[in-house]
């Protein structure tokens, strides 16, 4: 099992602590979290993560992404 801790910057800032399997994507947080991929960046201790790598310990931030155009 992996915990992580997941700040949530999506309109209100919120924080969760998670305890996921091994092997968990950070597509499988998005979903567990209810968050469309589409709308938001991840970091992990302040770097930018693929959605499909495999989740490892530490901070993780969900960030909420605006574009107009």
């Amino acid at each position: 099992m992996i915990s992580v801790s997941v700040r949530i910057f999506a309109g209100v800032e919120s924080e969760r602590q998670l305890v996921l399997p091994e092997g968990t994507s950070y597509y499988e947080i998005l979903d567990l979290l209810g968050i469309n991929p589409e709308t938001v960046a991840i970091t992990r201790d302040g770097v930018p993560v693929p959605f499909n790598d495999l989740v490892l310990p530490g901070e993780i931030e969900i960030i909420r992404v605006v574009s107009a155009g």
